[in-house]
């Protein structure tokens, strides 16, 4: 008979709740992130901290570091972004702090060694559509050793089926994993079947798929505040900012978001989870706890740059906001965030830049009123948009605006309504990315019902420079060479853009006008803000 899961409490902030019956699994994470510069995933941190305190043994298998031959490697992707102009390019002073991290080790060498050292009950692997190819390629490479495996994260939660038809998969967890893996590892740990834990996914002896029952999203409020964030060991805990390598951690505001943007996955979960108990996938975390953790961060790792991981940061009532300052305050170390155009207000961004606002980043996404309402699922006036991206400027606030171009049935000429847009932006920088029809987003159904791509197409890093979608109007050849010189378009006089057109084409001219590019507008130094940041890390503590 099948023995149902129980939902575990989470009492376990500073007084941890072992294991009943004192036994152990240990559990080995593999997260196979292909972004060298990504910020440390605060949900495996979480994941970890659980598991040991039911006193289970966790260690962890992270390819930030590490080169693949059957992707794009590390280099070529920065490259890449480098090319595009979508970031500012770091000092050769601070560059060697990340340089020497990376070196030439065979990721499926070290994660066999890994295996054999730590000889683990359990392999957890958080991956997102663009890494689960990578994890599969890992996890394949020790199939002969017959340990159990179970994936998790958003992919796995909206294409299970496409996930479970890889026979290297065992098992996979459908929404969060907190219950899920803690539970999982108290039933490896006592012997007992563990196929009615909820939210699990397994396959039947007939090969069908058991999927269990959904549980409600856990109260963030009740997860441990000090998490095991050391875990990933502190040369992840370095990132380009601005053009400087920050020693940063990313701190948890808010689960979820309120909006509905069809490129993103964040409304498929408040689908998913409605349907059990009502309860919103939107969930904001207690101010207090916020401060704790950024505490224990300082203390602890010795950070001096704060990440808000949020989808929109702002989306705070007027109470909790003044909450948030008035607790930062007294931490003011430097801190980047990103939010919603629609939620700027001067007052909010004056208070948050006298408290160590050093940077924000904006989601534009599209220029074209109608399409951004229609296609994008974002509806606000681009004179809004115009009147509301002033308050940064006009509050010399450093800002970057997020774009994509490649939508579906998007043109040329729709692309550039996005290009003119920018153009009324003082932005110290801008991102353009070629969309990416990730499962479980409302585009990513329209893309296969129009014929765009196919079902089964699994969105691989190895497309990061290139549209996935076949579409008539727009070719992808030209969809890649929009999004090489899109800075350009936005940021040089509208004299220069037969030039600029040219370079869509001409390499060597490219590279001459992005070498232009950054000398006219990033080789301003930023001494007296990077003076003043060095001075608000010195002593917080």
């Amino acid at each position: 008979m099948i023995e149902h899961s129980i939902t575990i409490k989470f009492p376990l902030k500073k007084d941890s709740v072992k294991h009943p019956s004192e036994k152990k699994t240990k559990v080995l994470f593999l997260y196979p992130n292909e972004r060298g510069m990504s910020t440390v995933p605060p949900a495996v941190a979480i994941l970890s901290q659980l598991l040991k305190s039911r006193g289970h043994l966790v260690d962890l298998f992270d390819t930030t570091f590490y080169k693949f031959d059957d992707e794009i490697a590390l280099e070529d992707v920065d490259k890449k972004k480098a090319e595009s102009l979508n970031f500012r390019p770091v000092a050769d002073t601070d560059d060697h702090i990340m340089k020497r991290k990376y070196g030439t080790k065979v990721a499926i060498a070290d994660f066999k060694e890994k295996i054999e050292f730590f000889k683990p009950d359990l392999i957890a692997v958080s991956v997102t559509e663009t890494t689960f190819n990578r994890g599969l390629m890992l996890i394949d490479s020790v199939k002969n050793k017959k340990i159990p495996n179970i994936f998790g994260g958003v992919f796995p939660t909206f294409a299970p089926d496409l996930v479970m038809k890889h026979s290297a998969v065992d098992m996979l967890c459908i929404g969060e994993g907190e219950n899920c893996l803690v539970d999982l590892a108290d039933k490896l740990a006592d012997d007992k079947d563990y196929r009615g834990v909820t939210n699990l996914c397994t396959r039947n002896p007939d090969g069908t798929l058991r999927k269990n029952k959904i549980i409600g999203p856990v109260d963030i409020n009740e997860l441990p505040t000090i998490t095991d964030i050391g875990l990933f060991g502190e040369e992840r805990f370095y990132r380009p900012m601005g053009g400087k390598i920050r020693k940063l951690l990313p701190v948890e505001t808010h689960r979820g978001c309120p909006y509905t943007c069809t490129f993103c996955n964040s409304p498929s979960q408040n689908t998913l989870y409605g349907e059990y108990g009502g309860t919103s996938f939107f969930r904001k975390k207690r101010i207090e706890l916020v401060a704790e953790e950024i505490r224990n961060h300082v203390k602890e790792h010795g950070v001096e740059y704060i990440y808000f991981w949020a989808d929109t940061f702002l989306a705070w009532s007027n109470k909790e906001f003044e909450e948030f300052c008035e607790m930062y305050s007294d931490i003011r170390l430097p801190f980047w965030c990103q939010t919603r155009i629609e939620t700027i207000s001067e007052a909010k961004l004056s208070k948050l830049k006298d408290i160590g606002l050093d940077r924000m980043t904006f989601g534009l996404e599209h220029g074209n009123e109608k399409f951004r309402r229609d296609v994008v699922g974002r509806a606000y006036t681009n004179k809004d948009a115009i009147r509301l991206m002033r308050i940064p400027a006009e509050l010399d606030i450093v800002f970057s605006v997020n774009n994509i171009i490649g939508f579906p049935d998007e043109t040329r000429q729709l692309a550039f309504d996005t290009i003119e847009l920018n153009r009324n932006f003082n932005s110290d920088n801008l991102s353009c990315s070629i969309f990416v029809p990730f499962k479980g987003t409302v585009l990513r159904t329209i893309c296969e019902e129009k014929g765009y791509i196919s079902p089964d197409k699994i969105c691989s890093v190895s497309n990061a420079d290139e549209s996935l979608l076949q579409m008539p109007q727009w070719d992808k050849a030209d969809i890649s060479r929009l999004r090489s010189t899109f800075s350009m378009y936005v940021k040089f006089p509208k004299s220069r853009w037969k030039e600029i057109e040219r370079a869509e084409y001409d390499p060597v001219l490219r590279s001459k006008l992005s070498e232009e590019f950054i000398e006219t507008y990033w080789s301003s130094p930023r001494a007296k803000i990077e003076e003043d940041l060095a001075e608000a890390a010195k002593g917080a503590f």
